[in-house]
């Protein structure tokens, strides 16, 4: 049977400054705590998410270790019992891992699926999309940044194929990856650049689709035909009209998932700033 035994008669292991490599270390941390997350839509309610969360802090050269557990605490504290929305959550988290880790600096990144409800072009029938984002937040030097990425699927078809073809053309899935750097104050919604990338490839992808819907969504398709070059200039430019409006950078990365090939065709574009 375990005996129980107090704190105070324990051992500090990480606070233990003997045999100490001097050497400062930029991020030690935990990554993987799955917790729930209310992220505000733009209609200002809310999309109760999963959320996967990465956090860090730099560490001293005098200290040999953190307390693991102090990270874990100030989530859960965060992120379930205040139950703020995830912006908010992150800037308050960021302040607590600074303060109460005595590191400099402090890392969090939140990654979960954002849902929304799609409608058939034709029946209008509903179903849901989810798409892959992430919240980033950094306070280094005493400077706190925020990013956000989100990844969303679009149908692309080949122009080339479309041209030199008496019928039909190569399609497939394909991905659109923006990440922004966000301006403090000011909000740039995930809706927006869902609606941003939609727009801009061959078809939007939907889940339920009768034969109406799929008959005017592959006529759609076959209409729109885009390279990822076409892809990557027209974001960027939908981009630039947002630069130091609601946001202070941006990277595209666009993802064709070539069906007549087994490699992917991809291209990447930036406001040419710091994002890369």
């Amino acid at each position: 049977m375990p005996r129980l035994k107090k704190v105070e008669d324990l051992p500090d292991v990480q606070n233990y400054t003997d045999n100490i490599i001097k050497k400062r270390i930029k991020k030690v941390g935990i990554r993987k705590v799955m917790l729930p997350c209310k992220v505000e839509r733009k209609d200002g309610s809310y999309n109760n998410c999963v959320a996967n969360i990465s956090v860090y802090s730099d560490l001293n050269e005098h200290t040999k270790g953190v307390n693991m557990s102090r990270y874990r605490i100030i989530l859960e504290d965060v992120f379930v019992n205040k139950d703020l929305n995830l912006r908010r959550a992150i800037r308050d988290t960021l302040g607590e891992i600074a303060t109460k880790l005595e590191g400099r600096d402090a890392y969090l990144k939140v990654s979960f699926d954002y849902f929304l409800t799609r409608y058939a072009p034709v029946t209008r029938t509903p179903s849901l999309q989810n798409y892959r984002c992430t919240l980033e937040g950094r306070l280094v030097n005493g400077e706190q940044k925020f990013y956000m990425t989100v990844k969303v699927p679009y149908t692309s078809l080949c122009p080339c194929s479309k041209e030199i073809s008496d019928y039909n053309a190569h399609n497939q899935r394909s991905y659109g990856e923006v990440t922004v750097e966000l301006i403090e104050g000011k909000t740039c919604w995930i809706e927006d650049i869902i609606e941003l990338v939609e727009k801009s490839g061959a078809a939007p992808i939907i889940n339920i689709l009768k034969r109406p819907d799929e008959a005017y969504q592959t006529e759609l398709m076959y209409e729109n035909p885009v390279f990822v070059e076409d892809m990557a200039r027209k974001i960027s430019l939908l981009l630039d009209e947002w630069l130091d409006n609601t946001i202070k950078d941006y990277v595209f990365v666009t993802n064709h998932e070539e069906s007549i090939h087994t490699h992917n065709a991809v291209s990447v574009i930036s406001a040419g700033r710091n994002l890369t």
